[in-house]
Formats: structure tokens, sequence, C-alpha cells
């Protein structure tokens, strides 16, 4: 545990180092003075939308800048080195991820609470969130260790943005009818926005949600076991 503690301890250090904290509460503050812009009136219906945005595209963002921040210093073959076990290395990286949803998440979710009256349910808010975050993390990472640079990370999101993203961001917005839906949560964005959705109130089935539960926990499990632990050590010995 306390090389666990070390790890994590540095991982928190190389993300402030990168900017990594720094832009992720930027961008939190962003959507807040976007949500001021809107007006009071509306605001409410986009605090679910940004905040989904944040804890699932910007964490596999900033999953995958700071892994390849490693890469470009040749920290990775240095880790693997160390007495550390690799699941205690990966699961500092995704305790330090979901710290930056969570704080994000917190931070919106309390302003949109006390200045536009949002009917937010923190007791499902912040463990869905974990799961969001926990999910993408794992996409992040999975994206980032079977791509070759930096360019080639950016261009698979905006791939998976396009695919994925998009069409729920549409569909929050009333661009996309309700038959949709079915189709939509095979994409794990859309799962995640149907459990954010429902910690701020929305009428989202009990089906849906153990349905949306269930597959973000099999998609980290699955990532984890078949591509970013196996992956990882290829990546980290061909630095």
């Amino acid at each position: 545990m306390s090389n666990f503690m070390v790890l994590l301890k540095g991982e928190f250090q190389r993300l402030i180092k990168y900017n990594i904290v720094q832009v992720g509460f930027g961008v939190s503050v962003l959507w807040v003075l976007v949500l001021f812009l809107i007006g009071r009136d509306q605001a409410a219906d986009f605090v679910p939308l940004f905040i989904f945005m944040d804890a699932s595209l910007m964490t596999i963002l900033l999953i995958g800048a700071g892994l390849f921040y490693e890469r470009q210093e040749n920290t990775l073959k240095s880790l693997m080195i160390t007495p550390s076990k690799l699941g205690y290395i990966i699961a500092s990286k995704l305790v330090s991820a979901v710290y930056i949803a969570l704080q994000s998440a917190l931070f919106i979710g309390l302003l949109a609470y006390f200045f536009f009256d949002a009917a937010v349910n923190f007791a499902y808010l912040l463990p869905f969130t974990l799961l969001i975050a926990l999910s993408h993390a794992m996409i992040g990472y999975a994206i980032a260790v079977l791509v070759e640079d930096f360019p080639a990370l950016l261009a698979t999101l905006m791939l998976y943005m396009i695919v994925f993203a998009f069409p729920s961001i549409f569909y929050a917005l009333d661009l996309f009818d309700g038959i949709w839906e079915v189709v939509l949560i095979a994409s794990p964005t859309h799962a995640s926005f149907l459990l954010i959705d429902f910690s701020f109130g929305y009428d989202i089935s009990t089906t849906l949600l153990v349905v949306s539960v269930a597959y973000l926990f099999l998609l980290a499990f699955s990532l984890a076991r078949f591509v970013v632990f196996p992956k990882y050590i290829e990546k980290a010995v061909r630095e």
C-alpha cells in the first residue's frame, strides 16, 4: 500500500506539472461561464450535458495526453522496473483521472444547485460520475496504447466523438427522436449520459439504468483485462 501511495502522489505531481489538473478545472470554469451566459431559466437543462462531457470526453483526452507526456519523458520503462506492481501503477492513474472528473462534477453540480436551482441528487451524481470516469479512462488508455503518437490520439478521439458522442449530444438537444435510444444505448457515452440525466431528476427507466451501469462496468473490466494491462507493458518495453 505504501508503494501505491507513493505512485499516487507522483501521479498528481505529474498531472500538475503537465497542467492537466489546471486544464480540467479551467474547462469546468468555462462551462460555468457558459451557463451564466445561457441564463438562469435554461441553464439547468444544460448542466447534465456539461458534466457528461467532462466526465467522458475530457477524461479520455486528459488520460491520453498524460500517457503521451510520460512517453516523451521516457518514464514508462522506469516505472516498470520499480518494485511497484503493474496494478498499482495503473490504479494510481485511474484514481487521478476519477479525481479530476469528480472535481468537475462537484464544482458544476454545486454551482448549478445554488445558482440555477438544478434538481441534482449528489447521492447518484458522484458514484455515477466515478463509474463514467473509470470506464472512459479505460477507453482513453486503450486508445493511447494502441496509437503511435499524439496526433493519432486526437484523430482517434475525434472519430470516437463522431461515432459515439455526437449522437448522444444531438439526442440531448432533442434533435433525435426517442426511438433512437435503443440504438444509442450501445454507445458508452450515451449510457453515461443517461446516468447523469437520472442524477438530475430526469425520468430514466430502471431497465436502462441497470443496463447502463452493467455495460460501463463490463466495458471497463474488458478493456483493462484484454487491452490496457497487456498493451501497457508492451508500450513500456518498446519505449
